[in-house]
């Protein structure tokens, strides 16, 4: 039985000019966080709140926070805001429970996206866009949420000690996004290419490149101590949120606050691409609804402990992020982890 627990609002008074702290990353969405920076300091400005700013040029941004918390105390910030994308999100929550680990009676205070990445896959869950015809009004609200938002206590996935907000995966995603990161590199030797070949043209590049040459895995899985799969395997999502990949619901069903996490599982490469256009968010209501009822009978559960084994070491990819390859990965939920301030209304 899956508990939906409703955000509330948040308790105690916010003092008249908060200090909060902001994680930027300036590489984020190919620079787009750092150009639109002047605009959440506005927007700051406008809502009276004080900030003080990292921004993860010099020292990675984990590691600044991490340090900056320590050094600061408890108490020191109303919030901690991070601007940029989902990896962004990642590093900044990953430094948090860094710090709660080395002092737990000290306290985190809330976490505020602010969605300036390539996908937002974290932020798109909660009801946060970054298109551009609604990009500023998002980007108000996001911020106006440090002093007006709900607080939404938000689970994680725990995986090697390393914490996800969003998904993990095995298969063709990791090669793909292995892909990417290789080409990425490569292009940055050939400014004029990569101003061109970014973002999702780059990832559809990779996805063709890599499509025809994944092999199937082999791979035993299970939830909660009971056998769930064995056998090939063509990819693998474990998800924490509902948006996976910048536009698909691949878990209607998921809930970022129930203490579960859900697995998706492809057998094929027709089982991955149709089940990919099926989840789009652009689909039509009814193909919508088709997906959600076959992704509910086809390959797809939820758990608090998952466990996979494979025949070989395999590239692990978590919120974004390529780690070293693993053939045994043992994956837990860390319930009701950390704070988030969103937007009232958010869903």
């Amino acid at each position: 039985t899956r508990t939906i627990l409703t955000p509330v609002c948040g308790s105690g008074a916010m003092p008249e000019t908060p200090l909060i702290l902001c994680a930027l990353n300036a590489a984020a969405g190919s620079g787009v966080a750092l150009q639109r920076w002047p605009k959440v300091a506005a927007l700051l400005d406008a809502f009276h709140i004080a900030y003080d700013l990292l921004d993860g040029r010099q020292v990675p941004l984990d590691e600044q926070v991490f340090r900056r918390l320590g050094e600061a105390g408890p108490g020191r910030y109303a919030a901690v805001a991070g601007i940029g994308g989902d990896g962004t999100h990642s590093a900044v929550i990953n430094a948090l429970m860094r710090h709660r680990e080395a002092r737990p009676d000290a306290g985190l205070p809330p976490y505020v996206l602010i969605p300036l990445g390539t996908g937002n896959n974290m932020a798109k869950s909660f009801g946060l866009t970054a298109r551009e015809n609604f990009f500023i009004g998002d980007l108000r609200r996001a911020v106006a949420a440090i002093r007006y938002g709900a607080d939404y206590w938000l689970d994680l996935g725990c995986f090697d000690g390393r914490y996800f907000a969003n998904s993990l995966t095995l298969g063709l995603d990791s090669a793909i996004l292995q892909e990417h990161n290789r080409r990425k590199r490569g292009l940055a030797g050939w400014p004029l290419l990569g101003r061109v070949l970014r973002g999702n043209l780059l990832y559809t590049w990779c996805l063709g490149l890599r499509f025809w040459r994944q092999q199937p895995l082999d791979a035993r899985i299970e939830i909660d101590g009971r056998a769930w799969s064995d056998g090939p395997l063509f990819n693998l999502v474990i998800n924490n949120t509902r948006i996976y990949g910048g536009e698909f619901a691949l878990c209607p069903d998921a809930f970022a606050n129930d203490g579960l996490l859900d697995i998706v599982a492809f057998r094929g490469r027709g089982d991955y691409v149709a089940r990919y256009f099926m989840a789009l968010r652009t689909q039509p209501r009814r193909i919508q609804e088709l997906s959600e009822q076959r992704s509910r009978t086809v390959s797809q559960a939820h758990g608090e402990r998952i466990e996979v084994r494979l025949a070989r070491p395999e590239p692990v990819q978590c919120d974004g992020e390529e780690l070293a390859p693993r053939d045994r990965l043992s994956i837990r939920v860390a319930p009701r982890a950390l704070r988030l301030k969103l937007p009232a209304e958010a869903p």
